[in-house]
């Protein structure tokens, strides 16, 4: 998604090709929904639900060959960028001889202080199956050397609430659980609004984009943040401090009444926190 927003952008004519029902299928549908709404308004052609069965080379281009509701069609193309994942590059590193055990996609095995099956021996960053991002990695180099030079007591067990950012315009940013929240046990309410009609957020306004949506998961009854997620001139900024919030605690009220400096994206804070769009009916018996 982050290729299609640049590319669209810089004038060329794009096509998605999702074989899931939907883009961004992590996320809520409802912020999916604006997501998809963004990038089609810029001209980006989104088709979900497709399944490409050939890519057929030309003098000049290529052809894409896909199906959909049982049907074939097919796309002329300049240039196609396959974004279909990653996977470790391990093949041709010797971990047999080394005696390093690595999974089924070739992710080094490793515990939750990066160890692998050799003790001695250390993975760190895509290669060992987690996370795959840069961010993650560092940390994992924190926690190494807190085991090499420290008191050996860090852990991949110790990163909670991490954000993610996909960087389409605006971008798309998220931390913790969604609405799923409630299979989890939570009774939940959602707190949210549309970027544009959030009063408390000039720098929407200055840099003339108000495009996008703002929405909180929040427990019902300890008010705790659950997850959030932000599309919107500055999210991959805003996220981090309801990252922090969450890491430590600190209530929606909180981050709600809090006092921001002016003219921020933070300040959003105050009216989107203070907008209930509903609310889990309590359980019988519950207050």
């Amino acid at each position: 998604m982050e290729f299609a927003s640049i590319y669209r952008q810089f004038g060329s004519q794009v096509t998605v090709f999702e074989a899931a029902p939907k883009i961004l299928g992590h996320l809520d549908d409802d912020v999916a929904a604006v997501a998809q709404s963004i990038l089609a308004a810029e001209g980006t052609d989104i088709i979900a639900g497709a399944h490409v069965t050939q890519v057929r080379d030309g003098d000049t281009g290529a052809t894409v060959v896909f199906e959909k509701d049982g049907r074939q069609h097919s796309v002329e193309a300049d240039a196609i960028l396959a974004a279909a994942g990653r996977a470790p590059a391990t093949r041709d590193l010797g971990l047999d001889a080394a005696g390093v055990r690595t999974s089924e996609n070739g992710a080094v095995e490793v515990d939750e202080h990066l160890r692998t099956s050799r003790r001695h021996i250390y993975a760190l960053g895509d290669v060992n199956g987690g996370p795959q991002f840069t961010y993650t990695s560092l940390d994992d180099s924190r926690i190494v050397l807190d085991q090499l030079i420290g008191e050996g007591t860090r852990t991949t067990a110790d990163r909670v609430a991490i954000p993610h950012t996909v960087f389409i315009t605006p971008p798309l940013a998220t931390v913790g659980i969604t609405e799923e929240a409630r299979a989890a046990g939570h009774r939940v309410k959602i707190a949210g609004q549309p970027v544009a009609e959030i009063v408390a957020m000039p720098r929407a306004y200055i840099v003339e984009d108000t495009r996008g949506v703002m929405k909180f998961v929040i427990d019902a009854d300890t008010d705790e943040i659950l997850g959030a997620a932000i599309l919107s001139v500055d999210a991959q900024e805003v996220i981090n401090t309801v990252a922090l919030a969450m890491r430590h605690g600190v209530k929606a009220a909180e981050l709600r009444d809090a006092v921001y400096n002016h003219p921020t994206s933070t300040e959003a804070f105050n009216d989107v926190l203070a907008t209930i769009v509903r609310t889990d009916e309590p359980e019988a018996g519950q207050g």
